[in-house]
C-alpha cells in the first residue's frame, strides 16, 4: 500500500465521518425545533381548553345561583 492510497483512504474516511456528524447535527436541530413548535401548540390548546372549561363551570355556577355575574368588592 503506497502513501498516496493511505492518504486517499484517510481523506475519504474523514469526509464520511464529517458528513455523518453534519447530518446528525442537522437532524438534531430539526427535531428540536419540531419539539419546540409542538410544545407551543400544545400549551395554546391546553390554555384554550382550560378557558372553555372555566367558562362552562362559571355558567353552571351562575345557573345554580352560587355565584353572581357581577361581584362587588368593597375596598376598606
Amino acid at each position: 500500500m503506497s502513501l498516496n492510497s493511505i492518504a486517499l483512504w484517510l481523506g475519504y474516511g474523514s469526509m464520511i465521518v464529517g458528513s455523518v456528524v453534519l447530518l446528525a447535527a442537522v437532524l438534531l436541530l430539526a427535531s428540536l425545533s419540531c419539539v419546540v413548535i409542538a410544545n407551543r401548540g400544545m400549551k395554546a390548546l391546553i390554555r384554550i381548553y382550560d378557558l372553555g372549561t372555566l367558562r362552562k363551570t362559571m355558567r353552571q355556577l351562575e345557573a345554580d345561583g352560587k355565584v353572581s355575574k357581577k361581584s362587588e368588592v368593597n375596598h376598606g
